[in-house]
């Protein structure tokens, strides 16, 4: 029964995810030095894309049987957890060239993986 609630945490655990990768994304670009609010907007937009991808694969197992399809939605949000997890990395690295390009490539990830909803057909898709 725990498990069915999945359904209810999975989509708002995705959108917090992509709000806080557009706000750590922002932030890189700012001129200031590292700052506790960076760390955190970078450390949730990480958790809760990872937390969304984690209840997508509870509710995915009990809706269709199986954790993983690799359905265009699923592998885009895959890509994009792990270029969240590469921009962290190049952040905490102070390699700031690498940073702001991971959080380019982040936002494009986003805006790519709202849309393959409508554009390619899977379990996910309005097609």
């Amino acid at each position: 029964m725990m498990l069915g609630r999945a359904r209810y945490v999975h989509p708002p655990l995705s959108i917090l995810g992509y709000f806080f990768i557009f706000l750590f994304a922002m932030s890189v670009f700012r001129r200031e030095r590292k700052s506790r609010m960076r760390d955190l907007c970078g450390y949730s937009a990480w958790l809760l894309t990872f937390l969304g991808l984690l209840t997508g694969m509870i509710w995915a197992q009990i809706a269709w049987g199986n954790y993983w399809s690799w359905d265009p939605k699923e592998t885009m949000t895959l890509l994009l957890f792990l270029a969240v997890s590469a921009q962290l990395v190049a952040y905490h690295e102070q390699k700031a060239k690498l940073t702001k390009r991971l959080a380019v490539s982040s936002c494009i990830l986003i805006v790519l993986t709202a849309l393959n909803s409508f554009l390619f057909a899977g379990l996910h898709s309005f097609v």
